[in-house]
């Protein structure tokens, strides 16, 4: 498997996660929270992670990556990795319940 075939799935992957977690974490009362909060979270992850000399790396490869002249994930890519996903935001929205019944229970 190509390096832009690692590049796309993983992207496709990243994406697809986001949107659980949105899912998970969604407040109807600050929905631009959530995504503020996975914006800066994101932005942390890639500041750490990423760093100046390999976000240049990447800035130079995007021409070759697919998804920088599509940046779009399809139905069906998100299909191919969704039922994972959301069994990882179930698990999440469960420790949430678990973390706010504790909570409670403390006050």
């Amino acid at each position: 498997m190509g390096r832009i075939d690692t590049l796309e799935r993983t992207a496709i992957v990243v994406h697809t996660l986001l949107q659980e977690l949105h899912r998970v974490l969604a407040d109807p009362h600050s929905p631009d929270d959530i995504t503020l909060g996975i914006v800066l979270g994101t932005a942390m992850f890639c500041d750490e992670a990423v760093g100046p000399f390999r976000a240049q790396r990447l800035m130079q490869q995007a021409p070759h990556i697919v998804l920088k002249s599509d940046a779009h994930v399809t139905d069906a890519q998100a299909r191919c990795f969704a039922s994972v996903l959301r069994a990882f935001g179930a698990h999440l929205h469960t420790l949430a319940d678990q973390s706010n019944a504790e909570c409670v229970d403390e006050a």
